[in-house]
């Protein structure tokens, strides 16, 4: 297993794609640091992302709690519309888009088929497109599969937020015999462990990536 990187704060990330920044400006910038910096800047993407969505349910809080203002020109007149119940905010961790190279190959793919499609026989099935081929594709390492985002929404919705319990499931997660053996280990070492239900959508892509480790 990979050693896990050493937390950083956001304005050491900052620091970090600065640096990287007079190093592309100078010509000394190499790939592996430009590498780097992509992953940098994925990070502090993420950590801005979490930052809003708490700015916000902060605002939010404060405005409900706001006291009327005591010196008022003129009443205004009581309204008879019954107030809605305002929805409550939830964390959203769910990734953002990200376009990997594989992702790009699929979006080219679908072009290519909207492009050759011909009008189907009425009720015959049409076979699976190669976009739908590239979706399900097997996976031979759940850590190359795994983008960085959503590891992050992984380790946020179904680890409890703990890193490196979600990289030691991943680890245990790659080397089952089989589906079965996987199945059992995310029932009783992840879903029996959350501190609070698990998020469907994240459970199910999770679920989904292990599968076609499997098939």
């Amino acid at each position: 297993m990979k050693s896990e990187k050493p937390f950083r704060r956001i304005n050491e990330l900052v620091a970090d794609l600065a640096k990287v920044s007079n190093e592309l400006g100078s010509g000394t910038l190499h790939l592996e640091g430009l590498e780097t910096a992509c992953d940098d800047a994925r990070e502090l993407y993420e950590r801005l992302v979490v930052l809003r969505h708490k700015a916000r349910e902060t605002a939010t809080g404060a405005g409900k709690s706001a006291p009327a203002p005591s010196n008022k020109l003129r009443e205004a007149p009581p309204s008879t519309e019954v107030p809605s119940e305002q929805p409550s905010l939830r964390l959203d961790t769910r990734p953002a888009p990200e376009v990997s190279s594989r992702q790009t190959s699929l979006i080219e793919a679908i072009e290519h088929t909207e492009q050759q499609k011909v009008e189907p026989a009425a009720g015959k099935p049409q076979p699976p497109s190669l976009a739908e081929k590239l979706e399900r594709a097997a996976v031979s390492d759940l850590n190359k599969a795994i983008t960085l985002s959503h590891k992050f929404w992984f380790v946020a919705e179904l680890f409890n937020g703990d890193r490196q319990a979600y990289e030691k499931g991943v680890e245990y997660l790659n080397g089952f015999a089989n589906l079965v053996e996987a199945n059992t280990f995310i029932q009783e070492e992840v879903i029996s462990k959350l501190k609070k239900p698990a998020d469907p959508e994240a459970l199910a892509t999770f679920n989904e990536l292990v599968q076609r480790r499997y098939v």
